[in-house]
């Protein structure tokens, strides 16, 4: 009997030891080792973009209720066993891109910036094969028809390596275009010189194209002409233009360096890479219109930028900026006036080498 109790003993403390163990709930306002590793675990499937600090803040709580989502879970945005328990089985072999020595001289990085560069990774370019550079490989794939299975082999290599401006140009051509003709993606690559390189972007009208391409909810990487930064940005608002967010709190600091450290309405040429797109645009620096603490949607008093009384448009919380900024495209027009600005004109068609 006492051999039986002994077995039974050790049966359980094997099965302990290879058996998760869920910490507590982990919600908004905990902290500690347990919010960095769920951080940590998040940034590597490509959910959070922000840093690791071991606080469950609004940042880290989008990225569990995405995760949530694309997992089929309760949407709350509370980490809770069920959530721990998919997190800890996500991210296996399925999920991630060969490695180095598989692809002879080419790294993670190396394929992230890549991809960057053709607008089809939108991520931090950190090392991490997780869901968003998975994506952005199998669809570099689709459009070159090889097999979209995220799989970084010699064939896919050879393709998303290639230096020619003319493979670059196709890349940056129609193929992941929402919704737009075959006829339609011709006339604007077009318009595209390659001779101008790839500082500048595609010249593309608004109504017809832009709109469909940066939709409401769709990111973007945008960069400056004149300083070469970036950051990422995602579209919110807006009808006769895009009113945008950017996505965290560096990407707002890179922002507000890009205007010497002061919020401007001066309209500034901009490229916003996007859905296998690099268009012209032109931005002014200037968040208005909402009020970062409090809730998107609601009418609130005092909004950033003047804007007095109104609907709260800020959607983005956690970015450390109050409201939106726009970002305008060839033929948009102002919400004021509801007529075509002419000086974000002048900066659309700068930021297409003209």
């Amino acid at each position: 009997m006492r051999k039986k109790k002994l077995l039974l003993f050790f049966m359980v403390l094997a099965l302990l030891m290879v058996t998760p163990v869920f910490g507590d709930t982990l919600k908004t306002g905990s902290t500690g080792t347990l919010v960095k590793q769920l951080q940590t675990k998040l940034k590597a499937l490509g959910y959070l973009n922000s840093s690791i600090t071991g606080y469950y803040g609004n940042q880290t709580k989008s990225a569990v209720l995405k995760f949530q989502a694309k997992s089929g879970l309760k949407q709350d945005g509370i980490a809770g066993t069920a959530t721990q328990k998919a997190l800890l089985n996500a991210g296996t072999s399925s999920n991630t891109i060969a490695s180095r020595s598989s692809t002879g001289s080419y790294s993670i990085k190396d394929v992230q910036s890549a991809l960057k560069s053709l607008g089809l990774y939108s991520g931090s370019i950190d090392g991490i094969a997780g869901s968003k550079t998975k994506a952005a490989l199998k669809k570099f794939q689709k459009n070159k028809g090889l097999a979209a299975d995220g799989i970084m082999d010699p064939k896919t290599a050879e393709k998303l390596f290639v230096k020619s401006e003319t493979a670059a140009l196709a890349d940056r051509g129609g193929a992941d275009r929402k919704e737009a003709s075959k006829d339609t993606i011709k006339d604007a690559e077009d318009t595209y010189d390659s001779s101008k390189g790839d500082k500048y972007g595609e010249l593309l009208d608004w109504w017809s194209e832009v709109e469909s391409i940066f939709y409401r909810g769709a990111e973007a990487q945008l960069i400056d002409l004149w300083t070469g930064k970036s950051f990422n940005i995602m579209r919110t608002y807006g009808s006769n233009h895009a009113d945008c967010e950017p996505l965290t709190a560096e990407d707002t600091k890179i922002m507000k360096e890009i205007y010497s450290g002061s919020w401007s309405w001066n309209r500034r040429p901009v490229v916003i890479v996007t859905g296998g797109s690099r268009i012209a645009a032109s931005m002014a620096g200037m968040p208005h219109a909402g009020l970062e603490a409090k809730p998107k949607n609601v009418t609130v008093k005092g909004r950033s930028g003047g804007f007095g009384t109104g609907t709260n448009l800020d959607t983005i919380k956690g970015n450390n900026m109050d409201g939106h900024f726009d970002v305008h495209f060839l033929n948009s027009r102002t919400h004021g006036t509801n007529k075509v600005d002419s000086a974000h004109q002048k900066a659309v068609k700068q930021a297409a080498g003209k």
